[in-house]
């Protein structure tokens, strides 16, 4: 019997690319999407639950869950109220790790971002810096918390300074060696492949810290 995995953030860049790749790969039977409006997908793996996250969340009828990816995230742009942001960012994640812990949840996987510190003057390095701490609160098996730097690929939205720097990172990336390599722009493609790598086979540590040369590990070693 394949596994079950909860996705959140199945519409954005790296978690819609961990969704095709998730109805692909034979090992996960069941893909559960937590989303705010429907994403107009019909596959035989897929129960999709629509939901505004701020009502209660019914999954009783959810028996298990093996795995849960956490791809949620925003912008300053997009979600000005910081209370709100805070919430898509650090309150979300720990919700569903508290969830999955009463079904079963083994592995628990979080993006983060590379200089995610709690203390940071960066908003969003401290939000995903609160994320982590607060995710390492919980009792889950195995946590991994991806850092990845600059994500290149394909958004839906157009953001300029994004675009510009995902033509000129990967020129810089040669010159990224030793302790800079964290600072590597990579692919979304290859982060979500890392989370289905470290799901199906890692046995590392109860935390995980993954950045760039990790990620790419994860991915060479088993192929």
């Amino acid at each position: 019997m394949g596994k079950t995995a909860l996705v959140l953030g199945s519409s954005g860049l790296i978690g819609s690319l961990l969704l095709e790749k998730l109805f692909k790969h034979p090992d996960y039977a069941t893909i559960i999407t937590i989303v705010r409006k429907p994403q107009q997908i019909n596959h035989p793996k897929l129960i999709e639950i629509v939901t505004d996250f701020n009502s209660e969340i019914n999954l009783d009828e959810i028996q298990q869950i093996d795995s849960i990816f956490s791809c949620l995230g925003t912008t300053r742009k997009k979600t000005p109220d910081l209370d709100v942001y805070r919430k898509i960012e650090v309150d979300i994640p720990n919700q569903f790790a508290k969830i999955g812990n009463q079904k079963g949840l083994t592995k628990f996987h979080y993006i983060s971002a590379v200089g995610a510190n709690a203390n940071s003057s960066n908003f969003y390095l401290k939000m995903k810096g609160e994320a982590e701490e607060t995710l390492q609160k919980n009792t889950i098996k195995q946590l991994f918390l991806y850092r990845p730097s600059l994500l290149i690929g394909n958004r839906e939205e157009y953001r300029l300074a994004e675009n510009i720097s995902s033509k000129v990172f990967p020129l810089i990336n040669f010159f990224l060696r030793g302790k800079l390599s964290k600072y590597k722009s990579i692919e979304a493609g290859k982060v979500a492949q890392s989370l289905i790598e470290n799901d199906l086979h890692s046995t590392s540590n109860k935390v995980s810290i993954l950045h760039y040369n990790e990620i790419i590990n994860s991915i060479n070693t088993t192929q």
